[in-house]
């Protein structure tokens, strides 16, 4: 019996091999490099035609790439990692996610641009101030990790 665990990136790269597009899909990785997120992508057999994979918490230079590449969706992972020079806090902090997540979903919407905005949870299952920021979304989502068996 084989045991897998994915994780939300695992999750959001299978996401990403279902989107039917013929425009850029831009995953932007704040805790792993651009080459980790490929690798994982290689290993899970997810065709990378038209992902484009960026690893950076600076949001200058995460609005810059967006503003290049102009991709059809930006996926942003996780949210609490990226930061601003203009606010005087922590990555992941109330101040933090709130400036972070105002400017991404201000530039997307003005570019038309799709959106999916991944927060993480503490392991004592603490929500990490995401609800700080679900005002700024359609909808939200809670995904458990689960542990799958393969026979």
């Amino acid at each position: 019996m084989e045991n897998r665990e994915y994780g939300k990136s695992t999750l959001i790269l299978q996401i990403c091999d279902k989107i039917k597009t013929e425009k850029v899909v831009l995953y932007v990785s704040g805790e792993e490099s651009a080459e980790q997120i490929k690798l994982r992508a290689d290993r899970l057999k997810i065709s990378k035609n038209n992902i484009m994979f960026y690893g950076e918490t600076d949001i200058d230079l995460i609005e810059a790439e967006i503003e290049e590449k102009k991709p059809e969706l930006v996926i942003i992972d996780s949210i609490q990692t990226i930061f601003s020079d203009k606010v005087e806090s922590i990555p992941g902090s109330t101040g933090q996610l709130r400036e972070i997540t105002s400017r991404i979903m201000r530039m997307c919407k003005e570019r038309k641009v799709t959106t999916i905005i991944i927060g993480h949870v503490t392991k004592d299952r603490q929500y990490c101030r995401t609800k700080s920021i679900r005002a700024h979304g359609r909808c939200s989502f809670i995904l458990r990790r689960r542990t799958i068996f393969y026979l």
